[in-house]
């Protein structure tokens, strides 16, 4: 049985596996996310975002709720829930849009609450 481009999206929640990336996966994350940006390449998000990005926190959970795929597309609603550096705790609500092509991922895009992340992040109080 092939694997559909959902269960594809579904395996990279659970192992992060970097080989489910294609070479020249396009990866963007908001600019107000920590270490947001565009990153190109498997070695780039690999090498460069996910350890900058886990500088920031002690504890780094990506819980996806929901799964919507079309075709070649899926879109996963969820939540991060982390722990600061700081020892703040907290959940923040992300979309991811993924593009799948020939068994690999081919693009990512990031959207979430930068706002309350920020918050965490500089110590103040949120809601969550």
């Amino acid at each position: 049985m092939n694997e559909t481009p959902a269960d594809l999206v579904r395996r990279w929640y659970a192992t992060a596996d970097t080989s489910l990336l294609d070479d020249d996966v396009i990866w963007a994350v908001l600019d107000t996310f920590p270490e947001g940006g565009g990153y190109v390449g498997r070695q780039a998000v690999a090498e460069r975002f996910f350890p900058a990005v886990k500088t920031h926190f002690t504890e780094y959970v990506t819980a996806p709720q929901t799964f919507l795929a079309d075709g070649a597309n899926v879109a996963t609603t969820g939540l991060y829930r982390v722990r600061t550096t700081l020892g703040k705790r907290g959940e923040i609500a992300f979309a991811h849009f993924w593009t799948i092509r020939n068994g690999k991922i081919v693009a990512f895009h990031q959207v979430a609450d930068t706002a309350a992340l920020r918050d965490l992040l500089v110590g103040r109080e949120t809601d969550s």
